[in-house]
């Protein structure tokens, strides 16, 4: 990799952190001002009320940015042990290709879905190579869509993309557990 190479990396990872802590300000920030607008121009008057509620707003969104940033790119650094833009993401994808007649691949999908905690499958189209599964709401998402789009290569070798996403698509942080999910599918399917 080139240093300039290595400085459009950097450049990447920094938009895409700061846009995700943009998302954190705004999704929490906002709400949480016209709340505090109402509830104290309800109690000191509209004068008092609106400056109140938008200083509230902008503190609540800092500390929120700030605390639920940090605990994601924790979460991230500990389970991929980098925290690259392509991991900090809440939609993973990662593709395999493995030494494996089709069939026996499918399956094998189908049965890394078991490693994954309360997680049933939802679509199985097996001429199309599609899979389909959803777990269940957790404390890091409102639930996580897991997805492998199968393809044959040739009689011995097959290609599997993993697609880990919170069901939410409004989901701004989830704490590495797409990032878990992937890593989890993909190294079993490696040992198989």
């Amino acid at each position: 990799m080139t240093a300039q190479d290595h400085k459009q990396s950097h450049k990447i990872n920094y938009t895409i952190h700061m846009n995700r802590n943009l998302k954190i300000f705004l999704a929490t920030g906002v709400p949480f001002g016209i709340f505090a607008s109402i509830l104290f121009s309800s109690l000191y008057g509209t004068d008092a009320g609106l400056p109140g509620g938008l200083i509230s707003g902008l503190i609540f969104g800092f500390l929120m940015f700030i605390i639920l940033g940090f605990l994601h790119s924790r979460a991230v650094g500990k389970i991929a042990g980098e925290k690259s833009g392509e991991s900090m993401g809440t939609c993973q994808v990662r593709e395999i290709q493995l030494p494996l007649p089709y069939d026996r691949t499918f399956d094998l999908c189908i049965d890394s879905l078991k490693l994954i905690r309360r997680c049933r499958v939802r679509e199985e189209d097996r001429s199309q190579g599609k899979i389909v599964a959803r777990s269940a709401i957790n404390w890091k998402t409102w639930g996580d869509t897991v997805s492998f789009d199968i393809t044959g290569i040739s009689s011995g070798i097959t290609a599997v993309k993993v697609t880990s996403r919170p069901t939410s698509r409004s989901t701004i942080v989830d704490y590495g557990k797409n990032l878990e999910n992937v890593k989890t599918i993909i190294s079993f399917l490696e040992k198989s």
